[in-house]
């Protein structure tokens, strides 16, 4: 999946995306003698990738599973690989990826993330089947910009538009920024890398994409001139 802008030479990049996270010792492959890690660093990512595993599988079958039953794919038209807490999907259609990490928050917490990274076909993002795969799977839509952009030029300007100014809120060294847009039911969590989108209510595939394209068209005074393709 990409996103499209008209002021770059290279295109930022899309992704649909979702997490939940919990506690490392009820994980699946948590054992009694194991030990909770108290801090990050790369032993402690790969024993939760380990202790993780049995979710990550038990996720990536059900999607398996669900994306068969709702596209109808034959086995040859997939490729399905799972293995030390991550799994790959790729099918005519879209790729996605499932996998487990120490979360970055809470050392002894994991973060469990479903990401569609590729769509082959962009018609298929408007597809009542897709959104039916993913809406429980999916609730973020993140933009990856291919440079970083002026944060504070970007706040500046959005402080200038009027009917935009009241839903801004952001940290005092301008190093990151929040909009609310009710009318929209979006949150929009900006930084210099990347952006964010996420309904204020309930999860819902189909919405949070046809508002995030709302949005952008909205941002485009702001400087931003984003369109997803």
């Amino acid at each position: 999946m990409t996103a499209t802008t008209t002021t770059a030479d290279h295109a930022p990049t899309a992704l649909l995306y979702g997490r939940t996270e919990g506690r490392i010792r009820r994980l699946g492959g948590f054992e009694k003698h194991h030990h909770v890690p108290d801090s990050h660093h790369d032993a402690a990512q790969s024993f939760v990738r380990r202790a993780g595993h049995p979710e990550v599988q038990a996720a990536a079958e059900r999607l398996h599973a669900d994306i068969r039953s709702l596209f109808g794919y034959k086995r040859r038209e997939f490729d399905y690989s799972c293995e030390d807490g991550s799994a790959l999907i790729k099918t005519p259609d879209f790729e996605l990826e499932i996998r487990i990490d120490q979360s970055p928050a809470d050392p002894k917490s994991y973060c469990l993330s479903t990401e569609v990274t590729r769509l082959h076909n962009e018609s298929i993002a408007a597809d009542p089947r897709f959104h039916q795969c993913f809406n429980h799977h999916c609730n973020r839509l993140r933009i990856e910009f291919p440079e970083a952009i002026d944060l504070e030029a970007k706040i500046d300007r959005i402080e200038d538009i009027d009917e935009l100014a009241g839903c801004l809120d952001y940290a005092p060294d301008a190093s990151e920024f929040e909009l609310k847009l009710p009318a929209l039911d979006l949150r929009i969590e900006v930084t210099a890398s990347a952006m964010e989108f996420q309904l204020l209510t309930l999860a819902n595939l189909a919405k949070l994409m046809e508002h995030s394209q709302k949005a952008f068209d909205i941002l485009t005074a702001a400087g931003f001139s984003l369109r997803l393709s």
